[in-house]
């Protein structure tokens, strides 16, 4: 075991180190090169594959026992999920009906989640919602009504992804064996058959584009438009739920039209006025996010937000980027929390593209053409592996 993430970068025999990430709990850095598919370990779900970035919703969300039911939005290809489902079974909350419901209206990509979710053994906790638009819950009615958290992790334009067309695609396991410690009452272990039709790279995750590298000028723009307006529009819906206090919103992109613009443009809304939520700040952050040190683009911010407005260096500080080719060794990627309590809401002066009902020209770059149906053509990238990471099930 190595002290830091250098020695691993450095080129050490694959498989000979390790180190302990000192962000995320129950995550281990490999060398590059290191192959665990054939393992027993990931064969029976007891690892996860993952890009230490994608580890940071789950972690930010820091679900807890009275905070009710949790929902994944756009749960496939189950990374998240399965995350969120290892720490609270890390707390012992494994018990009693399920504790996440996990939504994915693409039908094949939900069966990609399910034979994830069967994959790391928890089942028991986590229900799928197989076809499930998130944007047309009911959040009045139950079980939805019920939902205390959600993480909110959306199509985007894959801009922070690095090294994709260097990631070796494997096949998630035909056959695993749930190697869970099963209950008294069970006289034999369960063998699960999940669906290998779909080739995924080393993280799990489909291989899809949405920003192509030969797209011009003006059809990169239309795409953000599309995205930042439809990422928008999950998270005001996010924002309706009555009982929710905790979401976390999170890309794999490095674009501000679907990061920071985004978040204020939610902060500005009429949903966040009449709810009551805001941003969780920086120093309200679990541990190892308050300690994350390259925060959001306070030039962005400042640029959304009238001069003279502390709010830019309240709202990019909360904010949390990755960068790829850093040290750290993550993809490029943003996560923020939003958190509903009955604590003074910072007011935020905005510039000239926001009025008081919200963004001028996000959703209204949309118009009334864009729907939830309309978004087939955006069932894109939610994360890939830059380096080895691994977050284990408990």
């Amino acid at each position: 075991m190595v002290d830091s993430l250098e020695r691993i970068f450095d080129g050490e025999p694959a498989g000979k180190i390790l180190h302990v990430d000192k962000h995320v709990p129950d995550l281990i850095a490999l060398a590059p090169g290191t192959d665990l598919s054939k393992t027993a370990a990931y064969r029976r779900g007891l690892i996860i594959l993952q890009d230490k970035a994608s580890c940071f919703p789950a972690y930010l969300l820091d679900v807890k026992p009275q905070d009710g039911t949790c929902l994944d939005a756009c749960a496939a290809p189950g990374n998240k999920t399965t995350h969120i489902a290892a720490i609270l079974k890390s707390q012992h909350q494994s018990r009693g009906k399920p504790r996440i419901w996990a939504c994915e209206r693409d039908k094949l990509r939900a069966g990609i989640l399910t034979g994830m979710i069967d994959l790391a053994g928890c089942q028991d906790i986590v229900t799928v919602k197989a076809g499930q638009d998130f944007l047309l819950l009911d959040p009045e009615q139950k079980p939805w009504n019920e939902v205390g958290s959600l993480l909110l992790d959306p199509s985007c334009s894959g801009s922070g992804i690095i090294g994709r067309n260097d990631i070796h695609a494997v096949t998630l396991p035909s056959t695993i064996e749930n190697s869970h410690v099963p209950d008294k009452s069970r006289k034999r272990k369960r063998h699960v058959k999940t669906d290998t039709k779909s080739i995924v790279d080393e993280a799990g995750e489909e291989k899809q584009e949405l920003i192509q590298p030969g797209d011009g000028v003006g059809r990169l723009q239309e795409r953000l438009k599309a995205l930042s307006a439809f990422q928008l529009r999950l998270l005001l819906h996010a924002f309706r739920f009555p009982n929710a206090q905790r979401i976390s919103y999170s890309t794999c992109s490095t674009r501000a039209e679907e990061n920071e613009h985004v978040v204020i443009a939610a902060l500005r809304s009429s949903e966040a006025k009449q709810y009551g939520w805001h941003m969780l700040g920086r120093d309200e952050q679990i541990n190892g996010m308050k300690a994350w040190p390259f925060r959001g683009d306070i030039q962005v911010c400042q640029g959304r937000i009238v001069d003279g407005s502390p709010g830019a260096a309240q709202i990019s500080d909360a904010c949390i980027r990755c960068r790829p080719g850093t040290e750290e060794g993550t993809q490029g990627f943003f996560v923020a929390a939003f958190v509903r309590s009955a604590q003074e809401v910072i007011t935020h002066e905005l510039g000239p593209d926001f009025d008081q009902d919200g963004p001028k020209n996000i959703e209204s770059s949309i118009g009334d053409s864009f729907n939830a149906e309309d978004d087939e053509d955006w069932n894109g990238l939610s994360d890939d592996p830059s380096a080895s990471t691994k977050h284990s099930q408990q």
